[in-house]
């Protein structure tokens, strides 16, 4: 029973062979001589180190491999949700300003017309006040004649000074009252030049009319109060226009 102990070893270790002849007493002298028996241990060992080493480094492969995966994968993600962010705050500013933008186009007409309104009372309130201006003074004109009846002597004074060329008769048309004052102050004067004086009373207080066959000359309060409406309304009527042209 004893011969066959070798090959029962090697049955266990997976090494089946045909038997020969003489293989009996040769695995006898290799499984007796020690030193090859060690040799033979300190191969496996070698063999089993070498596995180990391997298995761990194509662990570690392995684990480096997934680490600069996951790595990726998160500076990925990362990067990604910078630009979503980045993207998203901005669609946000910008849907923002649609929505500013809609819900202030409303106001721009409306502001519009405010401001046109305002305009318009301006020129409105403007006027008026010119308008009260001129009535002002015309009854600080009016209470000044009064004060001072003989400022009809320095008008007729005057137009017979700047109206020398007026020729055919020329007459004088006073309110009566008026005609009283002139006459005192200045009747030689006309009757010099060749000037009628007569009363009219039709015509205001600190007015006059000249008449001759050359044509009229109109001094009358009223004709000269006009004169200054029109030359105080006309430059306001300038601006106005001007505005309208640049809106």
């Amino acid at each position: 029973m004893s011969e066959f102990q070798p090959m029962q070893a090697e049955q266990d270790e997976g090494q089946w062979r045909r038997w020969r002849m003489g293989e009996l007493s040769q695995r006898k002298q290799v499984a007796a001589d020690p030193q090859e028996r060690r040799r033979q241990a300190e191969h496996r060992r070698e063999l089993q180190r070498r596995a180990e080493f391997e298995l761990e480094r194509q662990h570690a492969l392995e684990q480096a491999r997934q680490e600069g995966y996951e790595q990726g994968l998160a500076a990925g993600r990362e990067a990604g949700h910078a630009e979503g962010l980045a993207l998203g705050r901005e669609a946000g500013r910008e849907e923002l300003r649609e929505q500013t933008r809609d819900a202030l186009g409303p106001m721009s007409g409306l502001l519009q017309t405010f401001h046109d309104a305002l305009q318009d009372l301006d020129d409105l309130v403007a006027d008026e006040l010119v308008e009260l201006a001129l009535e002002t003074g015309r009854q600080l004109a009016g209470e000044a004649l009064k004060a001072r009846p003989h400022q009809v002597v320095q008008l007729v004074h005057k137009l017979l000074q700047d109206e020398p060329l007026l020729t055919g008769q020329p007459r004088l048309w006073l309110h009566p009252l008026d005609h009283e004052l002139v006459v005192q102050e200045l009747g030689d004067e006309f009757a010099a030049a060749g000037w009628a004086l007569q009363p009219d009373d039709q015509l205001s207080r600190g007015g006059c009319r000249v008449t001759c066959t050359s044509g009229e000359l109109d001094a009358t309060r009223e004709s000269r109060w006009q004169s200054v409406i029109s030359r105080v309304r006309r430059p306001r009527s300038r601006r106005t226009t001007a505005g309208g042209q640049q809106q």
